[in-house]
């Protein structure tokens, strides 16, 4: 069973998926991940929300479908 997502790989996989990222930088996922990071540090608490809210139903409903599980 894996983890849910919290709201910074929530947010890595949305912007990767939106294609945000050069081709020539794709290939690399810790370059991905470095430049995605910068961007979500720079970002406002505001900004963040959406994401933050996405992780906590997220976990809420991993906690239903799992209710023992541990990590």
């Amino acid at each position: 069973i894996r983890r849910p997502r919290n709201a910074f790989i929530l947010f890595r996989c949305d912007f990767v998926a939106q294609k945000k990222i050069p081709a020539s930088v794709e290939p690399d996922h810790r370059n991905i991940s470095r430049i995605v990071g910068r961007i979500w540090k720079a970002m406002s608490d505001e900004d963040r929300r959406p994401w933050i809210e996405e992780a906590k139903r997220e976990r809420e409903k991993h906690k239903r479908l799992y209710p023992q599980y541990r990590y």
